[in-house]
């Protein structure tokens, strides 16, 4: 099957940011699949990775860009990847957001071809940054939510990342087939024995009994990263070190919160860097952190951060609520510091990290999750499936219970 990659923020490992196309697609292929990814880039760029071919088009983007800039790029981008898509002549159009921007090649190609549209679904959107204040404009409010519609009705199948995503697709279109699909854990990338890690953190200059926190992810608006911040001091005063990798638009106010503080921003703040660099400090850490803003809107995301944690066997601190915390605390994976003040939040970390033997339990229960609920080829299973049509069901994700052998709300409408 020939199938077209729609992904404008698409990862390599060798990249900072999350790698689930990168990971998925080179599955596809293993499989026997011929896959063409269309993404964005700084260059014009055409070249094989892991077997499928990457058409990169000339649109910038970052998250520190204004965000009238940030719809110019979608814009530029949805009209490239339009004609890139058409090019293409696949059987399967898969357009993966954010932004929702990205459906209308899908749409578009899929229309005039009579090929087979399906839509992943990262975040809500408009729903999200309507929410958030960040999308006021009503004209485009009501252009956003017309191509929601549009593009729920037109995908064959929708891939939510989410229970949560899922719940806010069926509020749009009720009928709909929606296959949960979360995010994964690349075990074998995060997974380091005793003695890899102490080497990790020989090398990065860490006492070998000294306790290190790591929050691995973006630094925009949607993180509350001015928490991160103040929680990186809190745990200093508790003699824990907190390192925080990545970039975004929160990144220069928080480095002058800390400078303000007398604390050397370089210290806490150490920049992007690739997933698999990321690997050795989440693994070599003792706990990860996991933030969000604090609105009910952002709770069904499916954040990268926390199931790398789960991958590396760490527990994970995480001051928000939503569907992970709900699994991770109730599993006793993690600890929950929402409503807390930072140096509060430090306390608790600091509780978790001197009793040993609740500490070790949320290890083992970390990784028992990440190999029962979130492991890449078995989730990987349930992708190739909604995205070939190769079965009618797939092992759908319960948030009691892992994989189950169906998802009851998927039934009903397949395909417009």
């Amino acid at each position: 099957m020939k199938i077209t990659y729609i992904h404008q923020h698409f990862k390599r490992p060798t990249e900072a940011g999350g790698t689930r196309s990168w990971e998925f697609a080179r599955r596809l292929v293993a499989d026997g699949h011929d896959v063409t990814m269309i993404c964005g880039g700084a260059t014009r760029d055409t070249y094989v990775e892991e077997g499928f071919t990457v058409v990169q088009l000339p649109v910038r983007y970052a998250n520190v860009m204004a965000p009238w800039r940030r719809l110019v790029a979608f814009a530029r981008f949805m009209v490239m990847a339009t004609t890139a898509s058409f090019k293409d002549k696949a059987d399967v159009v898969l357009a993966t957001s954010t932004p929702l921007t990205v459906a209308v090649p899908a749409l578009v190609t899929t229309f005039a071809r009579r090929s087979t549209f399906v839509l992943e679904v990262r975040d809500l959107w408009p729903e999200v940054p309507v929410q958030l204040g960040y999308l006021r404009s009503r004209p485009i409010v009501k252009a956003a939510e017309y191509l929601e519609r549009l593009s729920y009705k037109r995908a064959r199948r929708v891939i939510a990342l989410s229970p949560g995503m899922a719940d806010g697709v069926k509020r749009i279109s009720p009928a709909k087939r929606v296959d949960i699909v979360p995010n994964a854990c690349d075990i074998e990338l995060f997974d380091r024995s005793p003695s890899e890690r102490q080497q990790f953190r020989a090398e990065q200059g860490w006492g070998s009994d000294e306790s290190v926190v790591v929050y691995a992810g973006s630094l925009g608006a949607y993180y509350d990263i001015p928490w991160v911040g103040r929680f990186a001091v809190a745990c200093r005063a508790q003699g824990i070190r907190m390192l925080v990798i990545g970039e975004g638009a929160g990144l220069r106010a928080a480095r002058q919160s800390l400078e303000a503080q007398g604390i050397a921003p370089d210290d806490v703040f150490i920049g992007p860097r690739p997933k698999r660099e990321v690997a050795g400090f989440v693994s070599a850490a003792d706990a990860v952190v996991s933030s969000l803003a604090p609105d009910p809107v952002l709770e069904p995301c499916s954040l990268n951060k926390v199931f790398d944690g789960l991958a590396a066997s760490r527990p994970v601190v995480m001051n928000h609520g939503g569907w992970l915390k709900e699994l991770l605390c109730a599993e006793g994976a993690g600890i929950h510091v929402g409503g807390l003040q930072p140096d509060e939040a430090a306390s608790r970390l600091s509780a978790l990290l001197e009793d040993r033997e609740r500490y070790e339990r949320a290890v083992r229960q970390s990784r028992a999750l990440a190999a029962s609920h979130f492991a890449r080829d078995d989730l990987y299973r349930d992708f190739r499936t909604a995205v070939t049509g190769a079965g009618d069901v797939v092992g759908a994700f319960d948030a009691g219970h892992g994989r189950t052998a169906e998802y009851a709300s998927t039934a009903g409408e397949t395909s417009p």
